[in-house]
């Protein structure tokens, strides 16, 4: 019903701007308002029919010489066949016209008063082709524009629902890679604990599976809570410095309120794990050195690890947890992040900025 009384008041408006262009035609059709309501209904049927089946048949379609064959057929037809036939049935039926003359008295009907036949510019002022080009004209790019738009309009909102239903998939799938990484290595300290017999194994392995619910259930968010996140962080910390030695250091640095912010799920873990996969040695000193920040709205992460001996001519980078954390920074804040990552003989130091307002 809305979009009944829009039509309608479009149409209204142009009405109304055909006759304040002509004070005269408002006069012209209180006397005889047949050809102005004949023009008018075949604009309308024009409007809709290039809108509605014209547009979205032939030029959505790219068939662009059929469709300017169409449009110019109905120039033809609007401005100067129908005008012309209107005008001329119009006449006819309006006018007295002897139907019969007597053969002998022809002479007598001759008119020898009538004005002489019209030249090609008087017959188009007469018949207002001007005019019904300019109507046309208007008609053609209202219809046209409308419908190229809404159709724009339509494919961009189709193709964003496509594009976000492409990285809600990527992010899925990334996911589902992370949850088998988390419980190697994981399975990994509690091995190490029960080699050693160790008490702790029990608790351990109660600990491993409160932590794996908890990335289980938030991971399948597409933001959780910076808090949880940072308490996700600690808990496997804890979890994996348990197989480590008095030889290494672990520093985790935590500064400003993350309460306000949300945070991409699993989004520290990677680095963390890569860290405790090359950074650790039984042999040798060798730390992990963790920082996370707010700063106006900013997210600050550093890793910064040791290189264990075994580790050096292993390409750290190019490891699934890393790359996949460059996919999924890439899908969840385009533009919105810089990642970092350096390394020497001796270090190798990760650097996240995020702007998680």
């Amino acid at each position: 019903m809305r979009l009944f009384f829009t039509h309608l008041a479009g149409w209204a408006f142009f009405i109304l701007v055909i006759f304040l262009e002509d004070s005269n035609r408002y006069e012209f059709m209180l006397k005889d308002p047949l050809p102005f309501i004949c023009n008018f209904s075949l604009l309308i049927v024009y409007f809709y029919l290039n809108m509605n089946l014209l547009v979205p048949c032939l030029l959505s379609k790219k068939r662009i010489f059929a469709y300017i064959g169409v449009t110019l057929l109905s120039f033809a037809l609007i401005c100067f066949v129908f005008p012309w036939l209107i005008r001329y049935l119009h006449n006819f039926r309006t006018q007295d016209i002897p139907m019969a003359f007597p053969a002998e008295n022809f002479e007598a009907f001759r008119r020898t008063d009538l004005p002489p036949p019209l030249n090609p510019r008087e017959m188009i002022l007469r018949l207002g082709i001007y005019t019904h080009f300019i109507q046309f004209l208007v008609v053609f790019i209202i219809s046209t524009g409308f419908k190229v738009l809404k159709q724009w309009y339509r494919e961009k909102q189709q193709l964003q629902e496509l594009e976000k239903s492409k990285i809600q998939a990527e992010l899925s799938f990334l996911k589902s890679q992370i949850h088998p990484h988390f419980l190697f290595n994981c399975l990994n300290s509690i091995y190490f604990l029960a080699l050693s017999k160790d008490d702790k194994a029990s608790k351990t392995i109660l600990s491993l599976s409160d932590f794996l619910r908890f990335v289980i259930v938030e991971s399948e968010s597409d933001f959780i809570p910076l808090e949880k996140e940072i308490k996700m962080l600690e808990e496997y910390l804890n979890l994996q410095s348990m197989r480590t030695t008095e030889k290494f250091e672990l520093q985790f640095i935590k500064d400003g309120d993350f309460s306000e912010y949300s945070i991409m799920p699993l989004t520290f873990i990677p680095f963390v794990e890569n860290a405790f996969k090359f950074g650790i040695s039984t042999h040798t000193n060798c730390f992990i050195h963790i920082r996370a920040g707010i700063e106006n709205g900013t997210l600050h992460f550093a890793c910064d690890n040791s290189i264990a001996s075994v580790a050096k001519n292993i390409t750290r980078s190019s490891g699934v947890g890393l790359e996949n954390i460059r996919k999924r920074l890439e899908l969840a804040y385009p533009n919105r992040y810089s990642l970092k990552i350096d390394e020497d003989s001796s270090s190798f130091r990760v650097k996240l900025q995020i702007n998680i307002e």
